[in-house]
This record gives C-alpha cells, structure tokens and sequence, in this order.
C-alpha cells in the first residue's frame, strides 16, 4: 500500500510538471518559449476575470429576484455541466494518452497509480474554473444574505467536491468510448466520432428535461422552489450541495463528501482494472515483413501535402473530437430549424430579432469555432523538421494546411446550407446573404487560426490534447474567428430594415480584406524560425 502511494505522488508531481506551462515558466532558458507560458497564463487569467465579473453580475441578478438561496446549487450545476462536457472530450486523451505508455508499461508499476494521477491531474486541471465560478457567487450571495463567517469554510469545502463527479462522470463515459473504439479498425475516427454522439445525446436529454421544467402561473408565484424542482431533474447532486452550504449543514456536506469520495475511487478502480488492455488495443500493432513496394504514383506537391495533412488529421481521436464539433452543431442547429421551425429558434435568442436576417451570422458563428488550422502547425511536433526540410516555399505548406479545413468542413457546410434555405425559403438577397457570411467565415477563421498558431507554435508537446485544449493558439485561435461575426452581427441586428444589405455588404467586404491581408502575412512568415 505505502509502494502505491509513493507511486501516485510521483507520477502525479510529473503529470503536474507542465500544467498550464508553469514549469516552462520557471526553468526554460528559451525566451519565446517563456513568452508564449507567460502569455497563455495571462490569456487564462484575463478569462478568469472575466467570468468572475460575469458570474457575480448573475449571482446580484438572482438575487434581486430573491432567489440567493438557489444561486449555489445554480453555478454548482453550470459549472459541473460544464466541465462534464469538456472532460468527455479531452480525458481519454489524458487518462489513455499514448504517449510514454511504452514507457510506462515497461516501469514495475501498478496500474492503480497511473490512472489515480491522471485522475488528480483532471481534477487539479478543473478545480480552477469551479473557483473562477464559484467564489464570485457565493460571495455576492454573502454579501446579499449575511449568513456568517462559517459561511466561507463550507462554500469553500463545496468548491473542492465540484469537480469530482463531472471528472467521475467523463472519465467512466471515456472509458467506455475508449474500449468500444479499441476493437474497431478505424480506433481515431471511431473514438471521436462516439465522443461527439455522447455529448450530443446529453445536449438532447438536457433540452427534453428544461422542456419539461417550463414555467405555469403557479410555478412563478414560488419562483424559488421551481429552480429547485428544475436542477433536482437535472442534476440533484447540485441541489444537495447548495442546501448543504446555505444551511451549513456539517452532516450533509460530510456525506456527499464520502460519497464523492466514494464515486472517485470507484471508476478509478474501474478504469485501473482495464486500462492496460485499452492500451494496447489501442496503440498495439502487429506488422509483417512480406512488404512489397507496388505501383507508384506521382501527384500535384499540393494534392500531396492536403493528403498528408488530412492523414494527419484523421490519426488523432482528440484532434478530431475539438475540431469537428462546431461543424456538426452546425448540422444540428440547420436540422432543428428545419424541423421547428425558425420562429421557434428565435424564442431562445436575448432580443426579438429577424431570424431570417440573422441565420446567416449564426451559422458564420457556429463554423468559425475551434477550427483545424488554430494548433495544425503545433500538432507537427517533433516532425516539424521534416516539412521544413523540404525544398518549398511557406505558401503550399500553409495552403495544405487551410485546404485540410476547407475540405473537412464543406460538407457539413452544404448540408446546413440546403437544411435552411428549405427552412426560411428565403428570397435572391437573403439567399445570397446565407450562402455567402458563413463561406467567408470559414474561410476566415481557417487563415486567421493558422496566423495565430504561426505566431504562437508549441512543437514540445507531451499530449495532442493539450495542445489542441490548452495551448495559446486554441484559446486565441479556435474562438478570435468568431469575434468578427458577432461584431457585424451585432451591428446587423441593430440596423434599421432599410440599411441591412448594407451592412452585411460592408461586413462582408472587410472580412474578406483581412482574410486577404492575413493571407499574405502568412505566405510570408519563415517557417524555419518558428
């Protein structure tokens, strides 16, 4: 027992070595790779902030409702969906991640230590976003409410429990994907494409159970009590938190923190007992020595290098999952319009808009989210060497590389395209409108994410996944594409009816000169400094 725990310490100190870009930080002695740790902690902290004002606005909101009782078990259920749905998509990739397995496996090790360190490590990765949500609102409902000094230590010690059973949850949902994937051909593609169904089922199940908590009269008469009776349905864990903390009950917050406890160590016992053969399932091979060279092709060093890219591409289940999501709630959203009905969407929009006028920015929205090309270049890692040996010039690299997306994305495009035009039947203008905003935002999101991934590159990666969830260029890349469509769609939406093709014109018209210019800025760059 004291041989497994000083292995967890250990393997869970090295797991924690490049959180976050903390230990770049403090011992690299490369002055761009400093700045790029010192710019993504600030690109966090800056967030941070953010949500904190955002979460303390809401918490007064509520409050001035009189539902401060409801605030904690509120942001306690926001932020475990939250970090459930993010923890679906990137803890396979952390608690199976391939990268130093062969290592590992060769060690005498057990595989209880293992799995319990990714498991602290998702937990430690998390525990600052339930604080960031957390601590702001129930400040504010102390500040509101006055329940005493006591207050804070409970508040605080149900902040510690908020991520456990997300981290429980999406490990266990991972594993399963991980061993159903294992025994299929195609393991990546099989890998992420289950991911995303889970996550969308869970969408589905989240939407049928607010569905079902719409408000009556009567409900508004005790307002608090149907925010209650909603979060029961959808996560009770949430609503015995929140009592536990506003009625600072110590026997309440002890037991679910035994049961917590208990649901952690259950799954890790779980996914301990089956890790190994996930593994190699996983990442195993087997090859003969009968190879034969056969016919050879000679193709365009374009088509070449596309190819490469989309093999590449289709190697990573978490490259996959984080990139491809957008385009499918693309899908989605274009299939739910469809099938509702537009007049229904627009109930769920902050402000009565034409709907028919703003799908175009909602769809551009949509697509212009985490794209392929924001962490393409990082993604080379090691490898990078090759490319740059290569007697080319940037522009085929960087061309290959946008193409990947283009390619990757057209479908889902075409699809959502003719879902919505069956849906508005809109006229030649707002047709014209629909074809062309979120084709121009794909396209400028593909070259904006591959200019910040040019100026913020990270080849010294020890998981894709933190590259593709944790990296500069995801965070400023994967969500800056969108910072244009939402200011022109703003701007749309405020528009008087006579002046909105010209807005769109003029929106249109200056996205596509930044793509332009961004464009060559990037057929520029030396590839050999990054």
């Amino acid at each position: 027992m004291g041989t497994k725990l000083a292995q967890t310490k250990i393997l869970t100190r090295t797991e924690l070595y490049n959180i976050f870009g903390i230990n770049v930080l403090r011992f690299s002695k490369d002055k761009r790779a400093k700045r790029r740790a010192v710019l993504l902690l600030a690109a966090y902290g800056f967030l941070a902030v953010m949500m904190m004002f955002y979460v303390g606005g809401f918490s007064f909101a509520l409050g001035q409702l009189s539902l401060s009782e409801a605030v904690p078990s509120y942001l306690i259920a926001i932020s475990s969906f939250f970090l459930f749905f993010l923890g679906i998509l990137k803890a396979g990739g952390v608690v199976f991640r391939k990268e130093g397995y062969d290592i590992l496996s060769s060690l005498p090790l057990a595989q209880g230590p293992i799995v319990a360190s990714r498991f602290l490590r998702l937990y430690i990765e998390d525990l600052p976003f339930a604080l960031a949500v957390l601590l702001p609102g129930l400040s504010v409902y102390a500040y509101m409410v006055k329940p005493g000094g006591a207050f804070f230590l409970f508040g605080f010690w149900a902040v510690l429990l908020v991520p456990i059973l997300p981290i429980v949850g999406a490990v266990f949902v991972s594993a399963l994907v991980m061993a159903i994937a294992s025994r299929m051909r195609y393991k990546s593609i099989a890998v992420s494409g289950l991911s995303i169904l889970v996550v969308l089922a869970i969408m589905a199940g989240t939407s049928r159970l607010s569905a079902a908590g719409e408000f009556s009269p009567e409900m508004w008469r005790d307002l608090s009590g149907t925010v209650f009776a909603v979060l029961e349905k959808v996560y009770p864990p949430a609503v015995f938190l929140g009592r536990a903390v506003v009625d600072m009950d110590f026997g309440k917050l002890l037991l679910g923190t035994v049961l917590f406890a208990l649901a952690f160590v259950a799954v890790a016992v779980f996914v301990s007992s089956c890790f190994h053969r996930i593994c190699r399932s996983l990442y195993g091979t087997s090859a003969k020595h009968n190879y034969q060279i056969g016919e050879m092709k000679r193709s365009f060093v374009l088509s070449a290098l596309v190819r490469r890219e989309l093999k590449r591409y289709f190697s990573s289940g978490a490259y996959i999952a984080n990139t491809i999501i957008g385009p499918v709630m693309a899908v989605v959203f274009a299939g739910a319009a469809l099938v509702t009905g537009t007049d229904r969407l627009a109930e769920f929009l902050p402000i009565p808009v034409d709907i028919g006028g703003f799908l175009p920015f909602v769809l551009a929205g949509i697509f212009s989210m985490m794209n392929a090309t924001c962490v393409s270049v990082s993604l080379e890692g090691k490898q990078w060497w090759i490319i740059n040996s290569l007697p080319l010039s940037p522009k085929p690299i960087l061309d290959a590389k946008i193409l990947m997306n283009v390619i990757l994305v057209l479908p889902f495009y075409l699809v959502s395209e003719v879902m919505l035009v069956l849906a508005v039947r809109p006229g030649l203008p707002e047709l014209i409108w629909l074809i062309l905003i979120p084709a121009e935002a794909i396209l400028f999101s593909s070259v904006f994410g591959l200019s910040v991934n040019l100026r913020f590159p990270v080849f010294t990666w020890e998981s894709e996944t933190s590259v593709v969830k944790q990296s500069v260029s995801s965070l400023l890349g994967g969500l800056g594409g969108i910072l244009p469509v939402i200011l022109f769609g703003g701007v749309a939406v405020t528009a008087e009816s006579g002046k909105l093709h010209v807005v769109k014109a003029i929106g249109s018209v200056v996205i596509l000169l930044i793509t332009v210019l961004l464009y060559q800025k990037n057929c520029r760059t030396d590839l050999k400094e990054l």
